[in-house]
């Protein structure tokens, strides 16, 4: 009786352990992620302005340069985000991303279009932002 009574109470902490561990690794990746919360959902919202600008920009020459500028943010932002998202490289992912999004924020605010304004305080936010990180 005495070794069932034994046997029970170890396979009730080695049940408890093992909770506990994945409770543990689950809050932590809840963690991670509420880290990187607010400059994830900056950077996808810089994607979204960016490829806004970028359509209308395709169709004029005149703004290849700010059409460039907007390919170079979308794609440093899906970087960072995926960088954020792995926890891994996030510091330098994230610091090409800032530079990206305050060439994009410069070369938006040389125009009148509201959609670029929008575009380059999207960036602008996104920039501080990673750059924080």
């Amino acid at each position: 009786m005495k070794k069932l009574i034994l046997l029970f109470t170890v396979i009730g902490f080695v049940a408890t352990s093992a909770i506990s561990k994945i409770s543990n690794s689950e809050t932590m990746i809840v963690a991670k992620s509420d880290k990187y919360k607010a400059c994830i959902d900056a950077c996808n919202k810089c994607i979204s302005c960016c490829k806004e600008v970028e359509k209308k920009c395709a169709k004029d020459p005149k703004m290849a340069e700010k059409e460039k500028a907007c390919k170079e943010c979308v794609a440093a932002c899906e970087k960072a985000i995926a960088a954020m998202k792995a926890d891994k490289n996030v510091k330098a992912e994230c610091g090409a991303c800032a530079k990206a999004c305050a060439k994009c924020a410069s070369e938006c605010d040389k125009s009148d279009m509201a959609d670029c304004k929008k575009c380059a305080t999207e960036c602008r936010t996104c920039e501080k932002l990673c750059s924080e990180m």
